[in-house]
Formats: C-alpha cells, structure tokens, sequence
C-alpha cells in the first residue's frame, strides 16, 4: 500500500516541475525556419545585391538566368517563413508558454491578421501594393513586434538577449515613424520633415546594427573543444568572406555603392565616401550567426537564426517578404528568451 503511494507521489513530483519549465519546445527553432533563413539569405544576394549591379555587370541572359533563381529564393524563404511563423504564433500562443492570457490574445489576434495580409501581398502583382496598405502593414507589423518583445520581457531572461530584444523594438518603431513623417510631412508640407524623419531612421539603424553585437555576448563558446575551435575558425572566415565581398563590390561599383546598398540593407547613415565602414557591423552580424549556428545549445543556434532573418530582412523593409522575415526574427527571439528564462528556473 506504502509503494503505491510512494509511486504516486514520485508520479506528481516528476510531473511538476515539466509545468513549471514551460513547453521545452520553444528552445528550438521550428520547421522550415533555417530554410526560410538560408532562402531569405539567397534572396538578398541575388535579388538585392547582383541583380541591382545591372548591365554594367551582368549581361541580358545572366540578368534573365539570376531573375529566375531569385524569384525561386524569394518564393521559397516566403513559403518557409509562412509555415515557421505560423508553429511560433501556435506556441506562443499556447497556455504551454506561460504567458498571461492578456499576452497570448494580443500574439494570436495581431500575428493570424498579419499572416494573411503579408501572403496576399507577397504573391499579388506589385502595381496593387499601395502605399496606404504599406503603411498599414508596416503599423500591424510592429504591432505584432512589440507584442513579441512584450511577451519575451515577461520572463527574467539573460541580458545580452532582453538588451537585443530593446534594440530590435527600437529598430522597428524607429523605421515606421520615419516613413509615416516622410509621407505624412511630404503631403502636408512639413517644414522639418526630412530632419525628423532622418532622425528616427538614424537612430533606428544603430539599434537595428547593434543587435548582432549585443546578441554576441548570449553565446558561450567552449574555447578547447574542437566545435569551439572549429565554430571560432568559420566565424572568423564568415566575417572575412563578408567584409572581403564588400570591398570587392565596392570596387565593382564604385560611387554607386551607397545606392545599392541602401537598395539591398535600407542603410544610409554613413556619409557617401565612408560607405566601406558598413564592412566592419556587417561582417561581426556574419560572424556572430555563424557562431550562433554552430552552438551545440538548441537556444544558441534559434538565436542564428533570428539573426540570419533580421540581417537578410535589411533594415525598415518595405516589402512584405522583408517583414514576414523580420517578424518571424523577433518570434524566434522571443522564443529564445522565454526558453532561456525558463531554463534557468
């Protein structure tokens, strides 16, 4: 009779605490977010970097070759981000990640209004995309980041990733706010609109540039194991292979770098003739993903790939395939806190 009991209670005491911890789910990255990631990659290469060089470089047939493979890269990373940011809105939405009920609602009613509405866009013909329904997205959008970063702030997470989780919502409110005063002033005449619209779109982009820096410090890196030393070896080529690639396109562009830079990334707070700088953030980004990627820690490796979706998104997308990447970014983040948080109770 005293066993049966014993064995009840041992029964209760292991099935406690698995309430207490959450649902370990969220401590991975869910399916088809690395492949959204690697597709969101493909697309910023090609579609935003190689085929934005034009015919100076490319010839018709390669222009016409790099078309195809870019509409397949963007398709692809839409269909995958669709798919991965529909199981984050599931979870987080579900009772299983602790969230207030308040939290979850406001998750579940903004993230399945901004699925629908970002698929519709994608794969409409561009002429039917208005700038009021830009707007209306961007504002649905970052309302669903803030929600995000509201919710990955309700638990007592590590620093680096609280600090990153700020800097994304920075980033984000700081972009829409730039493009409403630009359109806003242009149509009312606002005499200081281009200096107020610089302003929150600089200060948005140094948010948006310190995210991989602040997310860096998240990653612990066992320094005498061969993966360490093998995750330390590829982050250091990644880094180099990116600043490399952006001195060779410099030289390959010459003086139109600044505008196709802001065509592939929306960055521009650099003068014209120190554009080479965006070399050093943007080669760290590479080097902290690849680090992150390599980390035999599940949150670690969700972590790179939250910043693989946010570093090929650009800053302040404008397209729907560009916010769907960002939103899906931040989700992964908030994931990644809450498991974090979760873990070290």
């Amino acid at each position: 009779m005293t066993e049966g009991i014993d064995s009840s209670l041992a029964a209760v005491a292991a099935v406690a605490p698995a309430k207490e911890q959450g649902s370990p789910q969220l401590a991975l990255a869910p399916p088809l977010a690395w492949m959204a990631g690697v597709s969101a990659l493909a697309d910023l290469i090609i579609n935003r970097v190689l085929i934005l060089m034009g015919h100076d470089t490319w010839s018709t047939h390669a222009l016409v070759r790099l078309d195809t493979w870019g509409g397949f890269a963007r398709n692809l990373s839409v269909v995958s981000a669709l798919v991965a940011l529909g199981f984050c809105l599931a979870s987080l939405s579900s009772p299983k990640s602790s969230l207030p009920f308040s939290a979850r609602a406001g998750i579940a009613s903004f993230g399945w209004l901004l699925v629908p509405i970002l698929t519709l866009m994608t794969f409409l013909p561009r002429a039917w995309t208005r700038p009021e329904l830009v707007i209306v997205v961007a504002g649905l959008a970052n309302a669903t980041i803030l929600l995000l970063v509201l919710a990955g702030m309700q638990w007592r997470s590590t620093r680096p990733v609280l600090v990153a989780l700020l800097l994304t919502l920075v980033a984000a409110l700081s972009g829409v706010l730039s493009m409403a005063v630009s359109l806003l002033g242009e149509r009312n005449y606002w005499e200081h609109t281009e200096r107020l619209s610089n302003a929150f779109r600089w200060s948005g982009e140094l948010a948006y540039l310190a995210v991989p820096i602040a997310l860096g410090f998240a990653i612990s890196i066992p320094w005498r194991e061969l993966r360490g030393k093998a995750a330390i070896a590829l982050s250091a080529l990644a880094g180099g292979i990116v600043a490399a690639g952006t001195i060779a396109w410099k030289y390959a562009v010459g003086r139109n770098l600044p505008d196709l830079l802001y065509g592939a990334l929306r960055l521009d707070f650099l003068p014209d003739r120190d554009f080479i700088l965006y070399a050093i953030p943007l080669s760290v980004g590479a080097a902290v993903t690849v680090s992150a990627t390599l980390s035999k820690d599940g949150p670690c490796r969700q972590l790179g790939g939250a910043l693989l979706l946010l570093l090929s998104a650009g800053y302040a997308p404008r397209t729907p395939s560009a916010f769907l990447m960002t939103v899906l970014g931040v989700a992964l983040l908030t994931r990644t806190a809450i498991a974090l948080a979760q873990g070290s109770r």
